[in-house]
């Protein structure tokens, strides 16, 4: 009897220890539990600290950014500093050499907008490239034979539609000028509207053209560039110098009236008689309009050293 008072008193024992041992290491379990419970919530807290701290931060910087912009003088819009005697300041950005003209970049966000005479330019400038010489940076030539402020409104399939094409599309300039992303558009456009239309209608097709442009493209600047003259043995009844200077000092206007640089390439062109220089045509026996790499030299100099007009 004693022998199973002993073994049953030995048995309890180990039953009590196994338990005590059971809860001491629950115990230990539960206050490390409580341990990672109470790093992750301070972990957190700081964070939330940190978060508040940072938008409080960036609120105060953007109340103080709007408070600098309400209390600054406004500039007036382009469109509306329209004033016949300001001429536009040339833009900061713009790097120049030592001679005073600006560099070819300058013009890699350019775009040159014209019909034949442009287009034969564009010859120029690519074999320029071709070369290997910088010319006009990374400018784009958008031109068409033929083509003038008027007919820039014939409907696209139509026979007498003389648009140019851009990435294999015939659209609208100012879709093609948009898609270019141009910021600098420099137009010579009215070779074929001077001697064929009136100047009153010619300057409403310039206007409205030009308007499209600035809605496709409102950071776009725009330069006017004058009509080229003719040489002195092609001077037509519709067609001479007197009417193309004529029209020159219509687009003068309109350009100082809506603050767009003007420049002159036709006094660049032109002789002591105001006739296109006999060496600088390239068709005498033609229509005595179109221009020779001579005279595409000195238009790329004119650009170089007066990119914003005298």
């Amino acid at each position: 009897m004693k022998d199973n008072n002993n073994e049953h008193n030995v048995q309890h024992s180990r039953e009590y220890y196994r338990s005590r041992a059971i809860r001491r290491k629950r115990e230990r379990e539960l206050k490390k539990r409580r341990r990672r419970i109470i790093t992750a919530a301070a972990v957190v807290l700081v964070l939330v600290i940190v978060l508040v701290v940072t938008l409080v931060s960036c609120v105060g910087s953007c109340i103080n950014s709007e408070s600098v912009k309400t209390n600054a003088p406004q500039e007036m819009p382009a469109a509306t500093q329209q004033t016949s005697d300001a001429k536009p300041s040339e833009p900061a950005s713009a790097e120049k050499n030592p001679d005073g003209s600006v560099k070819p970049e300058y013009f890699d966000d350019a775009v040159f907008v014209g019909d034949s005479v442009t287009l034969s330019f564009s010859m120029y400038v690519e074999s320029q490239r071709e070369q290997g010489i910088d010319c006009l940076g990374e400018a784009y030539v958008l031109a068409a034979g033929s083509l003038s402020y008027t007919n820039s409104f014939f409907p696209i399939g139509s026979e007498d539609c003389v648009l140019p094409v851009y990435q294999g599309v015939q659209q609208p300039i100012e879709d093609s000028i948009a898609q270019i992303g141009a910021k600098k558009v420099y137009i010579m456009l009215g070779m074929n509207d001077v001697g064929a239309y009136d100047l009153d209608s010619v300057m409403e097709n310039v206007k409205a053209r030009i308007g499209m442009i600035k809605d496709k493209s409102p950071d776009a600047r725009i330069y006017i560039q004058s009509v080229t003259p003719l040489i002195a043995s092609k001077q037509g009844e519709s067609l001479n110098n007197d009417v193309i200077r004529a029209f020159n000092e219509r687009m003068k206007s309109f350009a100082e009236q809506n603050n767009y640089p003007y420049l002159d390439i036709y006094s660049v062109l032109a002789d002591e008689n105001g006739y296109l220089r006999e060496e600088y045509c390239s068709d005498p026996d033609g229509m005595g309009m179109h221009l020779t790499m001579s005279a595409d030299a000195a238009w790329e100099e004119y650009l170089l050293k007066h990119p914003e007009g005298k």
